[in-house]
């Protein structure tokens, strides 16, 4: 097999298929440089997924996410650079505002690498995803309000709105005003379904108001390997006496992304999927592979790859045993699928219909990952709070506490 690998295989396929960098462009460059210290064999594989500019190899990433665990990450991997910027805003200004300076700040700085593909390729590519902070609380008025601001803060950002009832009626209103759109904490085909109908419904309105959208592009996040990982879908499984494998849990995810594209398929939209949330398993003979990469991309399909999972990739190229994207559908195994349609938690994200809009914002991986974009802004509060301490004042925040027990 050719030194590409998993991404030249999944654009010979698909020449839509994109890879993204699931984290800040802020440490693409120290990524790239550690996996090559590392792997220094296979440094032509490196380059050509972290090229030294995004979109200069035709296998590389094109685009990047963000959240804020990972904004946190990129303001920890450059402490020093961020504590200068929080010195430079008004002594009188408090942590909530100094907070979101500090985030749109590091939105502003992983835009930037992105700009010249994004201008090149005329929008088509170096998008970064910006997720609006406590979104998954906010109310439409609110999520507008951010949205926009977020969007003024480069010419390619992308905005990260939340899969609640509250989060597409706001889409609908920020593609009306020709917003380019990330639907983020989406784990069932109800809230595609919900996004869909809010997206063409925005550019309806916008192109009843003469607003442009033809260079707006719009992405939806399955967050494909949280929605197994939740412990309420083995509870449920344990209640109907079912034994609930890795391997089934695996079959039942495969199952929702192949249910989300074959309703894409059906509406002709203009959105895409993209699968994010990852996840690299282990069998009893400790070989790693990754159902997620080597099982899915038959239809157009956008990957978000963090620093872990590219190493996984070329740790796999180097072993001469390359990851290989799907070409056609992966057939779910019949007797799998009737165990899991045993189960309300699968039903209800396999389905349409399968959950209501007021649902959506209670789903249990709906709550979890809300639960971690809650923690990501507490370290980031946390490091400015480090930060603004006068000197010899002695104080373990949170977010510092994190740190000394390797958790930050």
């Amino acid at each position: 097999m050719d030194a590409s690998g998993f991404v030249d295989l999944l654009k010979r396929h698909n020449s839509d298929a994109q890879v993204w960098f699931d984290s800040s462009p802020t440490v693409y460059k120290d990524c790239a440089n550690k996996l090559v210290r590392d792997y220094p064999d296979m440094r032509d594989v490196i380059t050509g997924l972290l090229p030294d500019e995004p979109g200069s190899s035709d296998v590389g990433v094109s685009g990047a996410t963000t959240n804020p665990s990972l904004i946190g990450q990129a303001v920890m991997s450059n402490a020093a650079h961020y504590r200068d910027f929080l010195h430079t805003l008004p002594t009188s200004m408090s942590v909530e505002p100094r907070l979101r300076q500090l985030y749109d700040q590091v939105i502003i700085d992983s835009a930037q690498p992105l700009l010249p593909l994004f201008k090149r390729s005329r929008h088509r590519y170096g998008w970064l995803s910006a997720q609006i902070e406590g979104g998954h609380w906010m109310n439409q008025d609110a999520l507008v309000a951010r949205g926009l601001e977020l969007a003024a803060l480069a010419p390619n950002i992308m905005i990260k709105v939340p899969g609640s009832a509250q989060g597409y009626r706001a889409i609908e209103q920020l593609v009306a005003r020709g917003c380019s759109i990330n639907n983020t904490l989406c784990f069932t085909v109800s809230q595609l379904e919900s996004c869909l109908k809010a997206i063409h419904a925005g550019r309806q309105r916008a192109l009843a108001n003469g607003v442009s959208t033809e260079r707006a592009r719009y992405v939806v996040s399955f967050m494909i390997g949280r929605l197994g990982a939740e412990t309420e879908f083995e509870r449920q499984a344990r209640g109907s006496r079912i034994n609930l494998s890795r391997t089934d849990k695996r079959w039942a995810e495969l199952a929702v992304y192949q249910a989300m594209q074959a309703l894409m398929r059906r509406r002709e939209t203009p959105a895409q999927l993209l699968l994010c949330s990852i996840k690299v398993d282990t069998d009893a003979r400790g070989r790693e592979h990754c159902w997620h990469l080597q099982r899915t991309g038959a239809d157009t399909t956008l990957y978000t790859l963090t620093p872990q999972l590219i190493e996984f990739i070329v740790r796999r190229q180097q072993a001469g045993r390359s990851i290989v994207p799907a070409t056609e559908w992966v057939q779910i195994p019949g007797k799998v699928l009737d165990r899991l349609l045993a189960i309300p938690y699968f039903n209800q994200a396999y389905f349409e219909g399968g959950l209501t809009q007021d649902e959506y914002a209670r789903h249990p991986a709906f709550l979890t990952a809300g639960n971690d974009v809650r923690l990501g802004m507490q370290r980031l509060q946390g490091f400015i709070t480090d930060t603004l301490d006068p000197p010899g004042f002695v104080r373990r925040s949170a977010f510092r506490q994190a740190a000394l027990e390797g958790r930050a």
